[in-house]
């Protein structure tokens, strides 16, 4: 077996696999009827000794907030495999190569979004943040007008979005990664490519802006499953909010309810925290669904943790050791030293009986991003820890509120 770039020429056969794993109702590949969209994802593939390949997946990368810093942050992707391939150790072996590639770049974390959260897990991919899936009919919104109407009904506009706007959007991404760690800061590309354009079918894409800025961005699209409606009108599917304030929120839900003459329902993907249920006059016709968003994991333990910049009236030190099932550079017992602002992660020549943490490297990579608690991640039994370490956990990894965004 051989792990390499999948050749560009090749390219009808990664589409392929692609149809097969994530759209097999819509029946074998056609090259022919293929809707031609550029990609800016590197594709991988696993090659066997007569160069036909049994697995394939593509790799993004990406700057995401977290813990206050913009870090390159590995997305994988496209994962997947021909049935004639399957459980013969194909994927895991890719995973591995690919996580061995990450770190050769430098790269100390990676993200994911799961078919199947158990899958992942087992390969060292834990949950990362939370999402709320909020439906309402248009009517239920019509609160936001109240809220408003101090700043008045019309005060801002709504634009449609287009490439041109992509200087525009790097105020209100400013003001989420302030408010969310893990968003993402798109480049030029992403916003041509996987914003404004959908795997599919492209979304509509708004901006709510005031006194000239953009202070709001949505992406929805309209489905006639009427799964949430009334079985007539479409389904308004908002598959992506980012706002600047809770201004802004409140005008794009203005903008949302305004489409009750096209749509039975609004579903709206919306940030973990985002205020909605509390303020409709009937909270019973609203759903409020929380629901597990993309996975993350450590691909370099020693490197993510030397990234790190404590507070430096933080001083330590203790010995923690990692399981990892799929990076063996991760498994084992390290001590880690933490002084003067900065962390020093070294190999111990024995490992103690008793390590001052121990943890797999799903745990360690929530509490990494602060996605999950020293103490929530005791209780789970996803931690082991003593009483002084565990001070030291909670100053080195203070929770925070996390919510990725993008889909890859």
């Amino acid at each position: 077996m051989e792990y390499r770039p999948f050749p560009d020429e090749r390219g009808d056969e990664f589409a392929a696999f692609m149809r097969y794993a994530f759209s097999p109702t819509e029946g074998p590949y056609d090259p022919d009827a293929a809707d031609d969209r550029n990609g800016i994802a590197d594709r991988r593939g696993l090659f066997d000794d007569g160069d036909g390949p049994v697995a394939v997946c593509a790799h993004h990368y990406f700057s995401l907030r977290v813990r206050g810093t913009d870090r390159e942050v590995a997305g994988l992707s496209a994962v997947a495999s021909p049935p004639e391939h399957r459980r013969q150790g194909n994927v895991g072996r890719m995973l591995r190569e690919s996580l061995a590639e990450y770190r050769d770049r430098g790269v100390a974390l990676s993200t994911l979004w799961p078919f199947s959260h158990p899958f992942y897990a087992n390969y060292g991919w834990a949950t990362a943040s939370r999402y709320r899936r909020l439906t309402a009919p248009p009517a239920q919104l019509g609160f936001v007008d109240d809220l408003i109407a101090t700043a008045g009904a019309d005060a801002g506009t709504f634009r449609r979005l287009d490439e041109d706007d992509y200087p525009a959007v790097a105020p209100v991404l400013s003001a989420m990664a302030e408010r969310y760690d893990l968003t993402m800061d798109w480049t030029e590309a992403w916003w041509r490519e996987r914003t404004l354009q959908g795997w599919k079918t492209d979304p509509f894409v708004y901006g709510w802006e005031r006194d000239g800025e953009l202070r709001a961005i949505c992406a929805y699209s309209f489905d006639d499953d009427g799964d949430a409606g009334d079985g007539n009108d479409p389904v308004l599917r908002v598959t992506d909010v980012a706002v600047a304030d809770d201004e802004a929120w409140f005008q794009l839900l203005r903008f949302f309810r305004n489409h009750d003459s096209q749509a039975s329902a609004v579903r709206i993907r919306a940030p973990p925290d985002a205020p909605l249920l509390d303020l409709v006059a009937d909270p019973r016709a609203v759903d409020c669904e929380v629901r597990a968003g993309p996975m993350v994991r450590l691909v370099d333990v020693a490197a993510a943790l030397e990234a790190l910049s404590p507070d430096p009236a933080v001083e330590a030190r203790f010995t923690l050791a990692v399981t990892d099932p799929l990076a063996d550079w991760n498994d084992g017992t390290v001590r880690v030293a933490v002084e003067d602002g900065s962390v020093a992660v070294a190999p111990v020549d024995t490992a103690p009986a008793a390590p001052d943490v121990t943890a797999g490297v799903g745990a360690l990579s929530q509490l990494y991003v602060g996605y999950r608690s020293v103490d929530a991640l005791r209780r789970g039994g996803d931690l082991a820890v003593d009483a002084d370490a565990a001070g030291t956990l909670r100053d080195l990894f203070p929770t925070r509120t996390t919510h990725l965004r993008e889909g890859f």
